[in-house]
């Protein structure tokens, strides 16, 4: 699009989450762009960061993971937060919702995001057995908690099936209001998609030092219901047995449907493709967020999701696609701060001032042609608390010509102190 269809663009953004919040904010930077934004959300509530929501599981307010509504309140931007998008119209270049409106658009953003992806299993539907997705899951399952507190004389057990960040999260949430928890996940790994091997051992070894007890490599096979139809236990796929009073699924998968019907390329796995400016195969319609797949994406994540929002913001006003740096992923689960940093390998040295800026430097102690590499980062001190950064990190390659360096820190709390080294 040029310059001036930027300036005057009619924009639907479908989706209200973390990228579209960010896409907006972007669009509004300057006060002279004469655009005119409609979101919509379908949640019946103002956008809210998913990552955060394992912490209202623990007890924090569901407004603490709020977005900035700032954005929302330009004049320029019309939010629409109980409707839904159902089908595009891209020769007529509109978009007709759930109460059959229709809205036009001269440039369209796929923000949808992710939907839970249940677990298909025989007894996945007695009381207890949950998806974790949105905040209706959320407050579901805290309420759940309280109410079966009430009803055994003990410490409840949960099983969360999801070796991924939202996995982990959830688990170490759990186990913080004080049920004893178990992480199951099918990879041989925790976060098999950003951590390398001992950088997923280190994050297991700081799990089971509090107490969640980590399961790789295998499946749950079957929910055993007791008399009242409430989770009483759960089977694996090596045949054995664990009690359990709650079971969370948290695996996820694209919310691709709208891009897919319109005859929009997607993944067979889930996911719309996009050039490295999130641009699909129609130039007026890009996909930012965990909905897009394609050239220079980052992991699914926070991060992952305002970085696709700012390209789509440059390609949309005519700016040139920036060399942002390294690319990286960030997450915060139950406290525990992970770093994974992405050089790519121009020269065959990954340079110590492109890493985060969380860590100090960062020194290389070798690089052979074979591309292994280990550097050391050295302690810090945040607002004068020593903290758990630690030891020798392994520098892993993830493909061709890249690496991935992983730091791993945990906050200090009155309860637990562990620390994990990376070896």
């Amino acid at each position: 699009m040029d310059d001036n269809a930027a300036r005057t663009a009619e924009i639907v953004v479908v989706g209200a989450g973390v990228a579209a919040h960010r896409f907006v904010a972007r669009m509004l930077e300057d006060p002279e762009r004469d655009v005119r934004i409609t979101v919509f959300g379908d949640e019946g509530r103002l956008p809210y960061d998913r990552s955060g929501l394992a912490r209202v599981v623990a007890g924090d307010a569901a407004s603490g993971i709020d977005l900035d509504r700032a954005p929302f309140r330009d004049d320029r931007v019309r939010l629409i937060d109980d409707d839904r998008v159902l089908r595009i119209d891209r020769a007529g270049r509109r978009v007709r919702t759930r109460s059959r409106r229709w809205y036009d658009y001269d440039a369209l953003v796929l923000a949808t995001g992710t939907h839970a992806r249940p677990l298909e299993v025989p007894g996945i539907r007695a009381r207890g057995a949950f998806t974790f997705r949105a905040m209706e899951d959320a407050q579901t399952l805290r309420a759940f908690l309280a109410i079966r507190r009430t009803e055994l004389p003990r410490a409840l057990r949960a099983v969360v099936v999801g070796g991924d960040e939202s996995g982990v999260d959830v688990a170490l949430a759990l186990d913080e209001a004080g049920v004893q928890t178990t992480l199951v996940a099918t990879a041989d790994r925790l976060l098999p998609s950003v951590l390398s091997a001992p950088a997923a051992a280190a994050l297991r070894r700081v799990m089971e030092a509090r107490g969640i007890t980590v399961r790789t490599r295998t499946r749950l096979t079957r929910v055993d219901p007791d008399e009242a139809g409430a989770v009483t236990a759960v089977e694996f796929q090596d045949g054995t047995f664990a009690r359990a009073d709650l079971v969370v699924t948290t695996g996820a998968r694209a919310r691709d449907e709208l891009a897919r019907n319109a005859g929009l390329p997607v993944r067979q796995g889930g996911g719309v493709i996009v050039d490295a400016a999130g641009q699909t195969e129609d130039e007026r319609i890009l996909a930012i967020g965990d909905v897009a797949v394609g050239v220079g994406q980052l992991e699914r994540g926070v991060e992952a999701a305002c970085s696709s929002a700012d390209r789509a913001v440059a390609a949309l006003c005519g700016a040139p696609l920036t060399d942002r740096g390294p690319r990286r992923w960030y997450g915060r689960p139950g406290g525990i701060d992970l770093a994974v940093l992405r050089i790519d390998d121009v020269v065959g040295r990954p340079s110590p001032s492109r890493c985060p800026p969380s860590t100090d430097a960062v020194s290389e102690r070798s690089c052979s042609p074979q591309m292994r590499v280990r550097c050391t980062a050295r302690r810090r001190s945040a607002n004068r608390v020593r903290h758990g950064w630690r030891g020798s990190r392994a520098m892993t390659p993830i493909g061709a010509r890249r690496f991935a360096c992983f730091w791993l820190r945990q906050r200090p709390t009155t309860a637990r102190t562990n620390a994990a080294t990376v070896s």
